[in-house]
């Protein structure tokens, strides 16, 4: 059935009481009474989607095929203004964004848990033909009550031939970014490696406060270039498959592999300590 259009004003009007949850640059977003979110994009973000050749109307007319995303928060109203769909609305995801998740930061099963369900995610968005590349952005990720795994942000997505107009900055600087292995520079598409690498620096930025995009850059306390063995070193990471497919991240002709049940074995055979002076968490063998 496809998604009704409405008039913006008229909507809003007839929502009396509805909430300002977040106003960033080029969005904002509104709790609504039906416990329902709004979500406005800016005339700067609108024609940055429509020079990608697929305007947000367009995108949203392919929620249709996504519906077996079952763990994406999809649109199910489009909104106008002045003749151009500007907005929508999806359903409230309850809990707090994954930057704002704790737990027991020192139990690597719980990371475990949290990350294996964001890796599943990211399957089947792509079995979908779905591209992630703002998925570092963890506004983007909700965790429940019950903790359970969210997407939002679906004008964010890259949908089958319809670009995505940008992806996170924790990725890396663009030529981090923009290479053959990530980036197809005769479709503008970004491949499905970039969500592997994103789920990997997730991971290893919020279990051990590594950020992985450093690597090669010069560290201002030593005078080094960040290494990958020196990150291992650091975090006293020995777990050989887990290492490798970190290494595979930064090899333009290796394809990325997934952390998969590597983060339950880890998790069997390592509890977490915290460096003193440091945000950083080093492993300890149980």
């Amino acid at each position: 059935m496809a998604m009704p259009k409405l008039n913006l004003d008229e909507f809003i009007k007839n929502n009396k009481g509805h909430k300002l949850l977040i106003e960033c640059e080029d969005t904002e977003i509104r709790r609504l009474p039906n416990g329902e979110v709004l979500k406005i994009l800016d005339n700067m973000l609108l024609e940055l989607l429509s020079n990608t050749g697929f305007s947000l109307e367009k995108r949203l007319d392919e929620v249709d095929n996504l519906t077996s995303f079952t763990n994406f928060a999809m649109p199910n109203r489009k909104l106008e203004e002045n003749g151009i769909v500007n907005s929508y609305t999806m359903p409230y995801v309850p809990g707090v964004d994954f930057t704002d998740f704790y737990e027991d930061i020192y139990n690597l099963s719980s990371y475990a848990n949290i990350h294996s369900q964001i890796e599943n995610n990211i399957k089947i968005g792509n079995e979908l033909g779905i591209v992630f590349p703002d998925l570092c952005t963890t506004e983007n990720i909700r965790i429940t009550p019950d903790r359970k795994v969210f997407f939002i942000d679906y004008d964010g997505l890259q949908i089958k031939q319809m670009p995505a107009v940008g992806f996170s900055d924790f990725l890396g600087i663009p030529s981090d970014v923009l290479t053959k292995k990530y980036f197809d520079f005769e479709t503008n598409l970004f491949t499905k490696e970039i969500d592997i690498k994103s789920a990997i620096f997730l991971y290893f930025v919020d279990v051990f406060g590594v950020d992985l995009s450093k690597v090669g850059s010069i560290n201002p306390f030593t005078g080094r270039v960040i290494t990958l063995d020196y990150i291992f070193s650091t975090i006293n990471l020995q777990d050989l498959n887990i290492m490798q497919k970190v290494w595979k991240l930064f090899q333009q002709s290796v394809p990325n592999e997934f952390l998969g049940d590597d983060i339950y074995m880890l998790a069997e055979q390592y509890n977490l300590v915290e460096l003193p002076g440091t945000s950083i968490k080093r492993l300890v063998r149980k």
